[in-house]
């Protein structure tokens, strides 16, 4: 009996801990300013921006956006090549430890694709990393001027 017990404890306090890890993760990344930029009359795309930050000590990565409102997410940069600036579809995004990527307008953004128009103020959005930890946000719809 007091083998079981034992044992039962044992797991019972692995349990905990590795449900306390994963609380921890989820605490370590941060998002903020989430919005989406109101698209162009006859367009079903659009651009997010907002900023996350990475408080923990290791490099982690977004890779993946979802959102019920879009057909398509994509993680993309803005690179000047031969006098011309070009937009490039990113497989991922590192976020360096203790610190904050910004995704903004002529950078880094998400770009949006096949959106159900016409959008809410408030737009739910999935965020998932590297870990299979996924956070859910809300970003707001903002007028390009």
């Amino acid at each position: 009996m007091t083998s079981y017990f034992s044992r039962t404890l044992t797991l019972t306090a692995l349990l905990f801990a590795s449900t306390t890890v994963a609380a921890a993760a989820a605490s370590e990344l941060s998002v903020s300013d989430a919005y989406v930029r109101e698209p162009v009359p006859g367009r079903a795309m659009s651009a997010a921006f907002l900023e996350i930050t990475n408080q923990s000590e290791q490099v982690r990565e977004l890779t993946s956006v979802t959102a019920d409102w879009a057909g398509t997410i994509e993680i993309h940069t803005h690179l000047h090549e031969n006098g011309m600036m070009k937009m490039r579809q990113l497989p991922s995004l590192e976020l360096p430890a203790k610190q904050s990527v910004t995704l903004k307008p002529g950078g880094l953004h998400l770009m949006l694709f096949n959106l159900n128009l016409p959008l809410a103020a408030k737009l739910p959005m999935t965020l998932c990393f590297d870990n299979n930890e996924c956070m859910e946000i809300t970003a707001t719809l903002r007028s390009p001027m």
